[in-house]
């Protein structure tokens, strides 16, 4: 009897320890306004596997609808092209068998694998469908990219997510870039988004300064002030800090429609039910990336390899009360410009090949002198 008693007891703490950590599992995200379902837990799950289990050489071909489909993963760009034909002829075979129903008997040994993959449906619809050009993509991996992303946002990180907590945005957001540019901040895309958070320049003319001797999208810290900014006026218009990621990469105006017209303010119901010709791959799945990079971030020791922080090398910030080259600033005070670069990535090159002097009373960083001791030396 009292061995029954403990099993019970045993067996009942089991259940509230698998109860606790489901409720856990579910609610990670409430603070940020929206709670996974199973389907979008497994979209999250998708870029979970991106992130931490296949490099940027590897290519996986999935289901573009239903993100945990992964038919296949391949080495090589050639070759993935190839496995998508292949799994779009398999796809298609399996949808065009003379049955009424599709089952595991009635295939091929190469079709059987797609079939799991597609949960062994029976209906051959289910294969029609899947089999269309555009439900079958290919995504590369992206665990070496952001093992290397790991190390650089050690230098900024931890000033990052003070800033959001000055600005009343959650310190979590500041892992978009993350997804943004995996902390490249040199990183441009082809329509002109540049530095870690990929501001587009009207966007970013707001908070930053944007010209072509000086761009502070290019500066880590500057650009992430702005990208708080900009995200808390997204969360004062739409409520949701959720909805307030989606802006950021489609823009409010976008979310703001899509909510009226499904009467929702549901991230994920949004996500699943909203069509539109420019809300596409990218845009459906931001939020996702984006939740999958915060628990990757929780457990980054379990997939990549402890790296020391490299941090940047001290500086006092300075401005002149005149109109300076620069040249002339690193020649008088004796400093080393590729340091001085590291700490200024928004002077761009009309700067540093002295086209371009900079401003009157425009801060500077410098490294390799103290305050003190630029206090007792004149001006350039």
């Amino acid at each position: 009897m009292k061995s029954l008693f403990f099993a019970l007891c045993f067996n009942a703490l089991i259940l509230l320890q698998w109860a606790s950590n489901s409720l856990a599992q579910e609610s990670r995200f409430q603070k940020l306004g929206v709670t996974l379902d199973p389907w979008s837990e497994r979209q999250v799950l998708f870029w979970k596997k991106v992130y931490t289990e296949y490099a940027s050489d590897e290519y996986l071909i999935h289901d573009s609808m239903n993100l945990s489909r992964i038919y296949s993963s391949v080495k090589g760009e050639s070759k993935a092209a190839a496995e998508k034909k292949r799994i779009q002829s398999l796809l298609n075979s399996i949808a065009n068998k003379a049955t009424p129903k599709i089952t595991g008997e009635n295939l091929s040994a190469d079709e059987r694998p797609v079939f799991e993959v597609m949960d062994a449906i029976e209906d051959k619809r289910a294969y029609a469908f899947a089999a269309e050009s555009s439900r079958i993509r290919v995504q590369t991996g992206q665990k070496d990219h952001l093992e290397s992303a790991f190390i650089i946002s050690r230098h900024y990180i931890k000033r990052m997510q003070e800033m959001f907590e000055e600005e009343g945005v959650p310190k979590e957001l500041a892992l978009l870039p993350f997804v943004e540019s995996a902390f490249n901040h040199e990183a441009r895309s082809s329509v002109g988004a540049s530095g870690i958070w990929q501001f587009m320049p009207k966007t970013a003319s707001r908070d930053l300064r944007v010209s072509a001797a000086i761009d502070e999208r290019y500066d880590p810290l500057k650009a992430t002030r702005a990208a708080a900014r900009f995200l808390r006026r997204n969360h004062d218009l739409l409520k949701n800090w959720s909805l307030a990621v989606m802006a950021y990469h489609h823009g409010p105006g976008m979310v703001q429609r899509a909510l009226r017209s499904l009467k929702t303010k549901d991230p994920i119901q949004m996500i699943r039910i909203f069509k539109d010709p420019s809300y596409k791959f990218a845009s459906r799945n931001y939020l996702f990336e984006f939740l999958a990079m915060c628990d990757v971030n929780a457990e980054q020791a379990s997939f990549f390899k402890k790296a020391e922080t490299v941090e940047l090398p001290p500086f006092i910030t300075v401005s002149f009360p005149k109109r300076l080259p620069i040249q002339k600033v690193l020649a008088h005070y004796h400093l080393n410009e590729e340091l001085t670069r590291v700490l200024n990535p928004h002077f761009r090159e009309p700067i540093w090949k002295n086209a371009t002097p900079i401003p009157s009373h425009y801060p500077i960083r410098l490294s390799g002198i103290t305050l003190e001791e630029f206090r007792k030396l004149e001006y350039p």
